[in-house]
């Protein structure tokens, strides 16, 4: 799979230089923008692929990321010369990137502001992150939202089992690694605290990449979150947790939060606890610390 990102000097450079999709007659604009929000229509394709096997790979040329190699086509039409590379050859792709040059000189199709946009969003990974509920029925996993996960019901198959996850999009504009998931868990007056999804657990995926408008579930079963949550909590203090959040960890080095949860949707309580009793004892276990410090 690919590692390439093109980065901030190569993005200027690509787009500053183009006025749209690199396709003949190709109506896609570079960019549009929506409520203040910039979308960017199209990507940096390789007119030679990287490695062996990729679309018009050429072994006797080397610099495959570098400028000369590399054109800004729409998400459809780069799908469509990369999935039939045979009737679009190197050749013509070179004609196609001589000609997006030519129409883009004297400025491209980007205001100076736009361009600074697009540089920060192909310099900077972009990931949402949510916790999610997974439903196993009929050999088959059913991802739902976790805060329905216990009403879901299989129409033509028996519930195998029932797991939680964590699912990672990528909604920017370059690929990005993926070391690992969790969640955090708040505790009230405290620090969250983290639990990692295990890397040795049979249901978690390996570190993966993904590309833009890609995603991955990771998956962890009920007795492991358990267990976790029991390691995770100093067992010399009452903990009591009342909201968690799916985190992800990316290659570039950056942690992720998706949004809290409330923890009664966590598969670890009698089904009569309630928001407000999660509330209650948390508050307990808050003034129990504070009288354990003030005596210790």
């Amino acid at each position: 799979m690919s590692s390439f990102s093109p980065g901030a000097s190569l993005s200027k450079l690509l787009f500053g230089r183009a006025m749209g999709c690199g396709y003949p007659d190709c109506a896609e604009p570079l960019v549009e923008e929506d409520r203040g929000l910039l979308n960017i229509n199209v990507e940096v394709a390789h007119i030679r692929a990287e490695k062996q096997g990729g679309p018009r790979y050429d072994p006797s040329f080397s610099d495959v990321n570098g400028e000369p190699n590399l054109m800004l086509l729409c998400h459809k039409h780069h799908k469509r010369v990369d999935t039939h590379p045979a009737a679009y050859p190197t050749e013509e792709l070179l004609a196609w990137k001589e000609r997006q040059v030519l129409q883009g000189r004297g400025g491209g199709g980007l205001s100076a502001n736009q361009l600074d946009r697009v540089v920060a969003a192909f310099s900077t990974p972009a990931a949402e992150v949510e916790a999610v509920g997974i439903l196993r029925a009929g050999g088959q996993n059913v991802v739902s939202r976790i805060q329905g996960l216990a009403q879901l019901k299989p129409i033509n198959a028996e519930v195998e089992a029932r797991y939680l996850g964590v699912r990672v999009t990528n909604v920017g504009a370059i690929g990005f690694g993926v070391d690992g998931v969790g969640y955090e868990f708040d505790v009230r007056g405290e620090a969250p605290l983290a639990l990692n999804f295990p890397p040795w657990h049979v249901l978690h995926r390996p570190s993966r990449r993904l590309e833009p408008q890609e995603n991955s579930v990771w998956i962890i079963d009920v007795d492991s979150l358990i267990l976790g949550i029991e390691d995770m909590l100093p067992r010399t203090k009452p903990w009591v947790p009342v909201r968690f959040r799916a985190t992800c960890h990316l290659g570039s080095g950056s942690s992720v939060p998706g949004s809290w949860i409330s923890a009664v949707h966590l598969p670890i309580w009698k089904e009569h606890v309630t928001q407000d009793r999660l509330e209650t004892l948390a508050e307990r276990a808050v003034e129990a610390r504070a009288r354990m410090e003030t005596t210790a």
